[in-house]
């Protein structure tokens, strides 16, 4: 009852923050901060629902003279937040018609958390799990790889790994990898016989059995020709199910859109790569999994700018999914990728080259931009950089402006590499990175992304083909 009352109490107080947050809340989090040593008044809860809505909730609570705070959090799915206090960053879990409790200790934060109520125990388990298998949760310091429309990602330290050993060796440690986290899970099964909730219990099955799975498919795609792989390496995909993981588990569903893309490349037809992935699912999928699969096929064709070719699955998707979750992220984009259409105006925006001197979109009025977003860690972007090198002069002379917008972290990796690449072109960094106010502008969430800006300042038409040359024959023929 104390609880209770402090809940009450540490609610009413933190309304300011709260308010419109409690409505829908389904999920309480309430906790204390001992042994303060900043002055931070807030903290906050992240909830990535991107896969559902194309954007992160975010939640903060007012934090009282004596520590205290709390939260009423709306869960869709059973799914990892981010718990962020003094710049410092945690992972929990949370489910539906949760409560838990945190008590942290402010010197050691995130380090030292304990954790109680109804949730205490799984996030227990959680935290001694990631003490072992922590997950990196800056994506810009992940490698990434690019196959059709899918895009996988790792750390480079697994990179190395996949690039200087055997497929039997890399197979043998997510193996064990898998094993010893199913065993870890079983022992504090027993040991604390009905403490885990069932959702956290499939959601942690789904982490490993899914972590392992993906790993797996990425080895294989990347390094197929590599290491000679045959069919038979792939018969794995036949044995784990496409349906019936926890759907807010990220690995699950990067797992799914894996082998849907890789079942797409596997039938020779290059074309159509979002129908054809979209009518896999419809044909092959079922419930949630199957709308989540859809709406981002139709998610990635709408900021790719494919409005008119996937538009009658849109109208059947919003006519028919029993999934209403998904219409919101599905219907932003369709409403993005009319604003973003050929001829609508390209955001102007003021950033600084590589001389300190200023540059400004409009200030290319009469020419036909070529605005590429980079950053020196993304492979894809410096193949890129590297195969266009040859033919920058002509297209200058033509009037085009090449103009490469760096979302590097650091300004040094970004002087470092354009001095060393000499490019060509403009280059311009943006502060901030992803988050920067081009990045958001543009709606930039991966590398590399490219738009054409013609000589009246707005979008034009890009090219059917993202290669090369089709590319140089859009940029020519709107340059005359």
């Amino acid at each position: 009852m104390n609880r209770i009352l402090l809940f009450i109490s540490v609610l009413l107080l933190s309304n300011i923050h709260l308010a419109g947050q409690i409505t829908d809340a389904n999920t309480l989090v309430l906790g204390k901060i001992n042994n303060r040593v900043s002055l931070e008044k807030e903290i906050t809860i992240q909830l990535n629902v991107r896969y559902m809505t194309s954007d992160t909730e975010e939640y903060t609570s007012n934090i009282l003279e004596d520590g205290t705070f709390a939260f009423g959090i709306n869960v869709r799915e059973p799914q990892y937040a981010t718990l962020i206090y003094s710049r410092e960053k945690k992972l929990i879990y949370l489910e539906p018609n949760d409560t838990l409790g945190i008590n942290i200790n402010g010197r050691r934060y995130p380090y030292d958390v304990l954790f109680g109520e109804r949730g205490g125990a799984d996030n227990t388990f959680l935290a001694e799990y990631l003490k072992e298998y922590p997950k990196e949760l800056n994506q810009f310091k992940k490698v990434q790889f690019r196959k059709e429309i899918f895009w996988y990602s790792t750390l480079p330290t697994q990179d190395k790994d996949m690039r200087n050993t055997t497929p039997e060796a890399f197979s043998g440690k997510l193996q064990f990898k898998k094993d010893r986290a199913f065993a870890k899970l079983d022992l504090y099964r027993k040991n604390n016989p009905n403490k885990l909730t069932p959702d956290f219990v499939n959601f942690m099955e789904t982490e490993f059995i899914y972590d392992w799975a993906y790993n797996k498919l990425m080895f294989g795609h990347l390094y197929k020709g590599r290491y000679d792989l045959q069919d038979t390496y792939f018969k794995f995909l036949d044995e784990i199910p496409l349906v019936g993981g926890s759907i807010g588990n990220h690995l699950y569903r990067d797992y799914v859109l894996a082998v849907v893309n890789y079942r797409y490349e596997k039938t020779g037809d290059k074309t159509d790569p979002y129908i054809k992935q979209y009518d896999f699912a419809t044909n092959n999928l079922m419930g949630n999994t199957q709308a989540f699969v859809q709406s981002e096929m139709l998610y990635k064709a709408f900021l790719d700018k494919k409005l008119d070719s996937v538009l009658g699955r849109y109208w059947a998707f919003i006519d028919n999914t029993e999934y209403l979750g998904y219409e919101e992220k599905v219907n932003y984009a369709y409403q993005k990728a009319s604003r973003y259409a050929e001829g609508s105006p390209a955001p102007d925006f003021i950033l600084k080259d590589i001389d300190e001197n200023t540059v400004q979109l409009a200030q290319y009025g009469g020419k036909v931009v070529y605005l590429n977003f980079w950053a020196s860690w993304c492979r894809p972007c410096m193949k890129k950089m590297n195969n266009l090198k040859p033919f920058i002069n002509d297209m200058e002379n033509q009037g085009i402006v090449i103009l490469n917008v760096s979302l590097d972290r650091n300004a040094e990796d970004w002087r470092r590499t354009v001095r060393q690449m000499d490019f060509g072109g403009v280059n311009v960094m943006a502060d901030g990175d992803i988050d920067s106010d081009i990045a958001l502008k543009y709606e930039v969430r991966i590398l590399p992304q490219y738009y054409i800006v013609n000589k009246n300042g707005s979008f034009a038409q890009r090219p059917a083909k993202n290669d090369l040359t089709s590319i140089r024959t859009t940029l020519t023929e709107l340059s005359r």
